[in-house]
Formats: C-alpha cells, sequence, structure tokens
C-alpha cells in the first residue's frame, strides 16, 4: 500500500516538475490570483545573426587621364573664391571674345556675357551648335568663315557633351587636332565638357590636341544638373565659368582678366548664331 502511495507521489511530482520545465519555454506569462507564477529559469530569447553582405561594384576599366597639376582638386558646390590676377594680365587688354560649341555653348553664353561685359572684354558672337559633334567642328567651313567675319582676339571652346561616351581615342584626337588649325593661330581657352556618365575618351582626346595649358579639363566638376541630367543648371554654369576664370589669371596657357562679374543681367549685344546638327551638320 505504501509502495502505490509512493508511487503517486513521484508521478505526481514528476509531472508539476515536467510542466514547470515546459512553462519556461513558453513566452508568455501566467498570472493566478495576481500573483505572477515563476518560472525555474528564463529562457534568454535568441539573438537571429544577422549576416550583410556587401557586394563590390563592377567597375569597367578606363584610360587613364592626365589632368594638370592646377586642376586635380577642382570639385566644387560653390563658386570658388576669385583668384587676383597676376602682373603678366594686362588689365589695359580688352579683348574681342568668339565662344564656339555645342549646347553647352549655348548655356554658357550669357554668364560669359557678364564676366566679358564686367572685365572690358566684349562678347561679339556665339555659336550654339547643337547636337554637333568634334566631326562637325573639324570638317566644316563655317568656323572658319564666323573667325573671319567677327575677328575675335579670344576664342572659347566648348564642345563634346555629345561624345563623352565615345571610346574611338585616335578619331577624336584626329578631328580635334583639324579643329584646332581653325583658330589659325588665336589666343584661346579650351574647356572640356561636363560629364554626364562616363568620360572615356573625349577629354584625353581633346587635350592632347590643344595647346599646352590651353585646355581645362571640367569632368571632375561636381555642377549641379538641369532637369535633363546632362546640362548644368543656370547655378552649375555660374559655378562652371568661376573656375574657368580663376584658371584663365592662374595657369592658362593665354591668361585673360577674368575677374566675378560685379552683377548679373548685363544686355546681351552679341550675335547669337544658332545651328541644329540634325538640320546643318556643316560639311
Amino acid at each position: 500500500m505504501k509502495t502505490g502511495y509512493l508511487f503517486l507521489a513521484s508521478l505526481c511530482f514528476i509531472l508539476v516538475c515536467s510542466a514547470l520545465y515546459l512553462y519556461s519555454y513558453i513566452p508568455s506569462t501566467y498570472i493566478v490570483g495576481d500573483q505572477e507564477i515563476k518560472k525555474l529559469f528564463e529562457i534568454e530569447t535568441p539573438v537571429q545573426k544577422v549576416e550583410r553582405k556587401i557586394e563590390v561594384a563592377k567597375i569597367d576599366t578606363l584610360p587613364t587621364f592626365i589632368i594638370p597639376k592646377d586642376t586635380t582638386k577642382i570639385v566644387y558646390s560653390s563658386i570658388p573664391e576669385p583668384i587676383l590676377p597676376d602682373s603678366s594680365v594686362d588689365d589695359s587688354t580688352r579683348h574681342r571674345v568668339l565662344l564656339i560649341g555645342d549646347s553647352e555653348a549655348g548655356g554658357m553664353k550669357n554668364v560669359l556675357n557678364d564676366y566679358c561685359q564686367s572685365n572690358g572684354h566684349k562678347l561679339v558672337a556665339t555659336v550654339e551648335w547643337s547636337s554637333a559633334t568634334s566631326l562637325n567642328f573639324a570638317k566644316s567651313d563655317t568656323i572658319s568663315k564666323i573667325i573671319k567675319r567677327y575677328r575675335p582676339t579670344f576664342v572659347f571652346v566648348l564642345f563634346g557633351l555629345n561624345e563623352v561616351l565615345a571610346k574611338d581615342y585616335s578619331t577624336r584626337k584626329a578631328l580635334a587636332r583639324q579643329f584646332q588649325k581653325k583658330l589659325n593661330g588665336l589666343p584661346y581657352a579650351w574647356i572640356g565638357p561636363t560629364n554626364w556618365g562616363y568620360d572615356y575618351v573625349v577629354t584625353d582626346a581633346f587635350q592632347a590636341a590643344a595647346d599646352s595649358a590651353a585646355f581645362f579639363p571640367s569632368k571632375h566638376l561636381n555642377l549641379p544638373k538641369a532637369t535633363d541630367g546632362r546640362h548644368p543648371s543656370l547655378p552649375g554654369y555660374r559655378i562652371w565659368m568661376g573656375n574657368v576664370a580663376n584658371w584663365l589669371q592662374e595657369s592658362s596657357r593665354w591668361k585673360i582678366r577674368m575677374m566675378p562679374p560685379v552683377r548679373f543681367g548685363y544686355p546681351k549685344k552679341y550675335k547669337a548664331i544658332v545651328l541644329n546638327a540634325a538640320d546643318y551638320r556643316g560639311y
């Protein structure tokens, strides 16, 4: 008889311990008579290990570009502080300025006009040849005729936006050299295109074709963009011209006074020549 009671007592004890043991694994907590039933031991909620896999983006191999020392750090988000012209810039020089280029020249012309008039120069004419490439500028006799007609003493060159994805370095370099000869010995500032994607060879090819220290690479500039995502916005053009102006007074081959304009919005007295390569290729 006693053996039977001992067996039942042992069984009840085992059942209670098993229930409490299982209760310890249940996330819920039970309350009886306003009293919380304590668990035998607390089971910590396991922390899920999250492994973050970082993938390295594949970057295409791009050609090495030769960047002049004075332009290795030209990354600005605002107009840079102006550099005062040194003694090699004759303040009495009053240039007749001609701007030649593609649609980016069209966006730059009014900003350049402000700089010219504020510094005593005259922007006599602008050539905005939309959708044009170095092929149009090299093969056409239009540029030579315009130079002969307007008789500039300083030329600004700005094209290449439509060629930043080109990869035929030798061809672009040959065309750029052919165009450079049309300048016929005039002082000039050749400004490279901005970068809206990869700039594979065009900046490198144009720089190789230009005279030493006469080329300003723009692809490293961080310029605000217009809604199309390719051209700079108006603030972007002003930032761009501010960098070009500093370069013109500090280290360009043909220096020219280009201090920041005292105001923006000078009268537009220049002749604006607007072409479209889709309608007129020039050769």
